[in-house]
């Protein structure tokens, strides 16, 4: 046995701290002289003494330590699995942290200076409003100030609201919101509306000077995309009495993407006569308040859909097909499968339809973008007539330089970009669709698909592909894929268009299959 003072040389703890072990039941002696009051340690003690230690270092609470000793031994493991998922999610945060501070330190000495961005949930603000396209920011002072003019002073606050409605850099015809805060009701006969702005997602806030200000929001903008952040709002510029200015920026922080998760689109069918027709594409913003009827704000619309047809009894044509309600969607690598709720609204003249689309952010934890569409015409359609229609060239097929069977080992977006060297670097083998071509004396092709979710390869029907010289012909879509033969090294390489339905629905430029030649 060992007295209290000989356990703390031979453990190196000292002698207070093992009292309290002791008090908090953690370390209790083996023995206490009912005389003297002497604790006494058995050499077991020694080992508590150490396992004690070794555990604080690895991070463990005198509580958890505790907790761990009363524990059955099957039982140990998750107390310690979930110390080192702790653990690992503390590296993660001194991780970013450490991003930061770098990112931080080199603004600093790029720009001589720097800002304070707080991710946090935000206010809310009652304003006298009013939202107008202006030719140049230099008036917005100007038509703050008329509108200050209009309100009664007793009711006026102390700050005032530019709100940038814009979603890309534009150097004129600005949309933007005005606002005066205020604290009671407008008159009736005010020109102006109400508006209580309510901040319902995390917010992206920085707060600088006026002249700081476009300085400030390309700095806030960039800290965004550099850090994982979903934009789902407008730009807040909130000015103070001081002159001083708060930037915010409504936000959602991304995680991994969930290729797992899918939405059921296997639904039941209900009607509704409102969308059937052809819809086109106006518009597609962060959120539905940045919406305006009288301007559109997308510049590069190449990577979203053109134009949408509602067919009749919700009838699938491309990736999408569609039920009251919900626009259903099959689409992007992995298959996205989601439901995607519409909305219609009459404005004016035209039918507005706003699409709650879940791109590949909603996938990530964000949330979805809105699609707009202007309804262009109530037609019931039919696959057919909105397919694009090859003309097929009337030509032999006698190339016997395709002759054989080839591989695929690559998708690329032009021949031109095809690299020997470095094949799969925009799509993996894994997802490539078409697996094998073989071209026979006949005109016929077998060819061999198989889709990333199945599990083995098949081969279509004879009726379904044919070969003509440079052409390869898909028999039902009635597509003409142009071929060539390019040599690489010592190796010969077959390109063959793909038009896929993005070609024939979407009208998108078709990218390029690239096989090679089995010896």
């Amino acid at each position: 046995m060992y007295k209290i003072g000989e356990l703390s040389k031979l453990s190196n703890i000292p002698v207070k701290t093992l009292r309290y072990y002791d008090s908090e039941g953690i370390l209790p002696p083996d023995k206490i002289d009912e005389f003297t009051g002497y604790r006494y340690y058995s050499a077991a003690k020694l080992s508590d003494c150490y396992r004690i230690l070794t555990l604080k270092e690895l991070g463990f609470s005198l509580s958890e330590i505790k907790e761990l000793f009363e524990m059955p031994k099957e039982k140990i493991s998750e107390l310690v699995s979930a110390k080192e998922k702790e653990l690992e999610k503390l590296i993660a945060q001194t991780e970013n942290r450490i991003n930061t501070l770098r990112k931080l330190n080199l603004a600093i000495k790029e720009n001589g200076f720097m800002f304070d961005i707080i991710i946090r949930k935000s206010d809310e603000l009652h304003l006298a409003y009013d939202r107008k396209i202006v030719n140049c920011k230099s008036e917005h002072d100007n038509i703050l100030c008329k509108m200050q003019d209009c309100i009664p002073k007793e009711i006026i606050g102390s700050r005032k609201v530019i709100i940038d409605y814009e979603t890309e850099f534009t150097d004129s015809d600005f949309d933007t919101g005005f606002g005066i805060e205020i604290t009671g009701k407008l008159p009736k006969s005010s020109k102006l509306s109400e508006k209580t702005i309510i901040f319902t997602s995390d917010t992206a806030n920085l707060v600088c000077t006026d002249k700081e200000y476009d300085e400030a929001s390309k700095y806030l903008n960039k800290y965004m995309l550099d850090n994982n952040y979903q934009i789902v709002g407008p730009t807040y510029k909130i000015i103070y009495e001081d002159g001083t200015v708060e930037i915010k920026i409504p936000v959602v922080k991304l995680g991994k993407y969930n290729a797992a998760f899918n939405e059921d689109i296997d639904i039941p069918f209900v009607n509704d006569e409102t969308v059937i027709g052809r819809w086109k594409l106006f518009d597609f913003l962060p959120s539905k308040e940045m919406f305006n009827p009288d301007k559109s704000k997308m510049h590069d619309s190449k990577d979203i859909v053109k134009e949408l047809y509602f067919l009749p009894k919700g009838e699938k044509y491309w990736c999408f097909a569609w039920t009251k309600g919900l626009l259903l969607s099959n689409c992007g690598y992995p298959h996205r499968k989601s439901q995607n709720k519409y909305t219609i609204e009459k404005i004016g003249k035209d039918t507005f339809m706003f699409i709650e689309f879940k791109t590949y952010e909603y996938f990530e934890g964000g949330k979805p973008e809105i699609w707009v569409f202007k309804k262009a015409d109530s037609k019931e359609y039919s696959k057919r007539e909105i397919m694009k229609i090859d003309e097929i060239p009337d030509i032999p097929a006698d190339d016997h330089n395709i002759l054989g069977k080839w591989e695929v080992c690559d998708l690329v977006r032009s021949v031109d970009g095809f690299d020997p060297k470095n094949c799969c670097s925009f799509i993996p083998y894994e997802a490539l669709y078409w697996r094998s071509a073989e071209f026979l004396n006949n005109g016929s092709i077998k060819n061999t698909f198989k889709n990333y979710e199945e599990s083995e390869a098949h081969t279509d029907a004879p009726e379904v592909w044919r070969w003509i010289n440079g052409y390869v012909v898909c028999n039902p879509r009635h597509t003409a894929s142009k071929y060539l033969i390019q040599r690489h090294g010592d190796r010969e390489y077959l390109f063959i268009q793909w038009k896929s339905g993005d070609y024939s629905f979407g009208g998108d430029e078709p990218f390029w299959y690239v096989f090679k030649k089995l010896i």
